[in-house]
């Protein structure tokens, strides 16, 4: 159990820390072509990874690592549309906990065998995801029914994918990582094109866009370097996340991946000065019981 802790929780500060670089770089870049380079660059680093680890396409492989790229893309383009739709504080913690929901839902149907001392970690865990997502708002904010069904549809897709992911077989190595993100950078590749070409394509995206309204703006040189830079920690969190489904439970690893904000929160704290909530530091205490709790489980 406990190398299946530490690579989840390596995957998810990975993560975390890709994440917090992607959201700088969209500060300068369109949503599309950020994207779009981050898994440029993912496919790199998993690409040379693969001299190093064991690989091999089989079936399983393909047909499992293409399910996860898709839904994982799909998660990720309807997680921009619901922040574009909703208040970023009520809608990220529905995504985040629903994509961490799915997994251990299935992983229960499955009938996955885990010790009482586990379970309990994990709705610790699946707490803390929650508190450490909730940002300050205005207290009038309201979330439409619409956005409460793109905030659902994100969180089962990003979820499905780790399902997907749990699937593959073992034999195969990295080559179900090195599909799932050669898939999703096919999907962007084709969406840059087809926005290129049709403007109201490009409109329907363009509003997923990030305008802030205060913070650091970088430049369009160094909004790029952060992209790519987020897509070589993308590469890694997923080689990290696989590895840790194959050495262990997809109810643990799914809900310990669903704690990467905690990087971006402690990565924005010490460099952008953001404040830290009180909600989200009882978050970050319930995080460290809780994988405290799975390691030892």
């Amino acid at each position: 159990m406990i190398l299946s802790v530490v690579l989840a929780l390596a995957g998810s500060v990975f993560y975390g820390v890709s994440d917090f670089f992607g959201g700088l770089s969209t500060r300068r870049l369109q949503v599309v072509p950020a994207t779009t380079i981050i898994h440029v660059f993912a496919t790199v680093s998993l690409l040379i990874a693969m001299l190093f680890v064991p690989v091999r396409f089989e079936p399983g492989a393909l047909l499992w690592g293409g399910v996860s790229g898709v839904a994982a893309i799909v998660g990720l383009l309807t997680f921009y549309a619901a922040l574009a739709d909703g208040p970023m504080s009520l809608v990220a913690p529905l995504i985040a906990v629903v994509g961490a929901v799915v997994p251990v839902a299935f992983a229960v149907i499955a009938g996955e065998q885990l010790p009482a001392q586990a379970w309990i970690a994990i709705v610790l865990a699946l707490v803390s995801a929650l508190l450490v997502s909730v940002t300050r708002s205005d207290s009038a904010a309201r979330v439409r029914p619409r956005t409460v069904v793109v905030s659902i549809v994100s969180g089962v897709s990003l979820g499905g994918a780790l399902i997907a992911l749990d699937h593959a077989p073992e034999s195969a190595g990295l080559a179900t990582a090195v599909v799932e993100i050669v898939v999703g950078l096919a999907v962007m590749l084709l969406l840059l094109a087809f926005t290129r070409l049709s403007a109201p394509l490009h409109d329907f995206f363009a509003q997923f866009d990030h305008q802030p309204e205060g913070g650091p703006v970088v430049s369009v040189s160094r909004a790029r370097i952060l992209a790519a830079a987020g897509g070589v920690l993308v590469g890694a969190s997923n080689a990290f996340i696989l590895f840790a489904l194959q050495a262990g439970s997809l109810a643990v690893v799914s809900v310990l991946v669903s704690l990467y904000p905690l990087a971006t929160i402690v990565l924005a704290r010490f460099t952008l000065h953001e404040k830290v909530s009180r909600i989200q530091l009882l978050g970050m205490l319930l995080a460290l019981v809780a994988s405290v709790m799975l390691a030892l489980s």
